[in-house]
């Protein structure tokens, strides 16, 4: 069978462009304004700059212009003399442009004013943007690393905190602002702080991490939206480990997914080892790059924190974990505001994460029956997958002696052979309908139909190749209860 590409939602949204086209935007523009109001007043700016100096692909080119009004007026001028696809879309309450160059129609380009924030509302992270200098613009952003500037005329960087480079160098994270000025202004920095050095794998500054700690609490300001956004990269980035470990010791996991805090000291039984949040990040840590999976993984566990008891022994158990877990995450996913579509495939996985459990590392007692009834509940080849993805990286972060690591793979065997022959039950439809039934059976519409068709798909789970006159002669056989 084969297996899912790691890649995630969000490589998919995203068209990465190289290097050398990136330049190549840079020095056409260059050559554009040269002798006009606009030389020496073009800058990239953010993300660009950073990956450039990182070596990693670019994923979007922003510009900055440092005259009032200066994103708008620039945008609006390469529109007017031709060089732009169609007219340009414009935020002048932030003023802002977007915008596709003529000669790279597959590229949009970002156009803003350079600009200083001012936070009038405390109870808000909204602010009022107004022109300001290009030391007020590079003041005003998250990261040292996301205040470069690239001056298009000149053909330079531009390190305005003087740390930026040094930081990429000495792969450091910190605000170019003092941090109590950045995370009071706008807490959401304080998740993309984490989700950079999760990223990369890079150290937070200590002051900057301070800071961060001090003002953890300003994160109750902040939309669920923007909080799932940034969440959902640090779930899909390189380090979901190092993300969530900075989310518990900052105290900002009370602001992102609080019933996990909970988990942080509950001890296990003999089957695991650590605390419920270190078996969770050890699940995190073996689950592929894939969001949904990830988030399954992160959640699997989360209603022990509702079913744990201890025996008279000193026994722990965790009896109906995966149910409570289930129904925990889909409250947590909904306040998060994530699709229902989403929502279902994450409780389907936490739902069923214990369906293999008591098969053996060699799954020798699973029962082709049993194994077409999981493939059947999956629907698909790719939530098998996922499934069988969640319960090995379960299985993988248990206590010696309990981790099954054989047991995912031999399943994947024999449902390959299984799928060669036929006889797997992925999108499985019985050859007698509910009519069919009514007919043969001599029945109305109701709760015996019902029960037919259950006997009937119980016949299919044993041999689902079986012909349809043998499905009708044991139809027509059935006693009704």
């Amino acid at each position: 069978m084969s297996r899912r590409s790691s890649a995630t939602a969000f490589d998919l949204l995203l068209i990465i462009m190289t290097t050398e086209l990136y330049i190549s935007i840079r020095d056409y523009l260059r050559r554009l304004i040269r002798g006009t109001e606009w030389e020496g007043h073009v800058y990239a700016v953010g993300g660009c700059c950073r990956d450039e100096l990182i070596g990693l692909p670019i994923k979007d080119v922003d510009m900055a212009v440092n005259l009032p009004s200066g994103g708008i007026r620039f945008a609006m001028w390469l529109h007017d003399n031709g060089h732009t696809l169609r007219e340009p879309v414009t935020y002048p309450n932030y003023g802002t442009a977007m915008l596709r160059l003529r000669d790279f129609p597959e590229d949009e380009i970002e156009l803003v004013q350079t600009r200083k924030e001012k936070y009038t509302d405390h109870s808000r992270r909204n602010p009022e943007t107004v022109f300001g200098t290009l030391q007020e613009d590079c003041i005003r952003r998250d990261l040292t690393i996301n205040a470069l500037y690239y001056d298009i005329s000149r053909s330079r960087f531009v390190d305005l905190t003087g740390r930026g480079v040094s930081d990429i160098r000495e792969h450091i994270i910190r605000t170019p602002a003092d941090p109590d000025m950045t995370y009071d202004d706008d807490p959401l920095r304080i998740l993309r702080c984490i989700r950079f050095a999760s990223r990369y794998g890079w150290k937070i500054d200590a002051e900057t991490f301070s800071g961060m700690c001090r003002n953890v609490d300003r994160l109750s300001i902040i939309t669920r939206e923007r909080v799932r956004a940034e969440f959902d990269r640090m779930l899909v980035c390189a380090h979901p480990v190092m993300a969530m470990e900075m989310l518990r010791s900052t105290g900002a996991m009370r602001y992102v997914v609080p019933e996990l805090c909970e988990t942080f000291d509950m001890e296990q039984n003999r089957y695991h080892s650590g605390t419920v949040w270190q078996h969770t990040l050890s699940v995190l840590e073996n689950a592929p790059q894939d969001l949904t999976l990830r988030m399954a993984a992160l959640l699997h566990d989360i209603g022990k924190i509702r079913t744990r008891t201890v025996s008279a022994e000193g026994d722990v158990h965790f009896l109906g974990h995966e149910e409570a877990s289930a129904d925990m995450a889909r409250d947590i996913l909904r306040r998060l505001k994530y699709s229902n579509d989403f929502i279902g495939e994450v409780m389907f996985l936490v739902s069923h994460h214990m369906d293999l459990k008591h098969y053996g590392d060699d799954a020798a007692s699973l029962k082709a029956k049993k194994l077409r009834k999981i493939q059947y509940l999956c629907g698909t080849e790719e939530l098998f997958d996922r499934l069988l993805d969640l319960v090995d990286a379960d299985n993988r972060a248990h206590a010696e002696g309990f981790r099954m690591e054989r047991q995912a793979g031999i399943i994947r065997e024999r449902t390959r052979r299984m799928m060669e022959e036929g006889s797997a039950m992925f999108g499985y439809r019985l050859p007698l309908t509910g009519n069919d039934v009514m007919r043969i059976k001599g029945l109305q519409p109701g709760q015996q139909v019902k029960e037919c068709m259950e006997y009937l798909q119980k016949l299919a789970l044993v041999n689902p190749l079986r012909p349809v006159e043998e499905f009708e002669k044991h139809l027509k056989g059935y006693k009704l209860k």
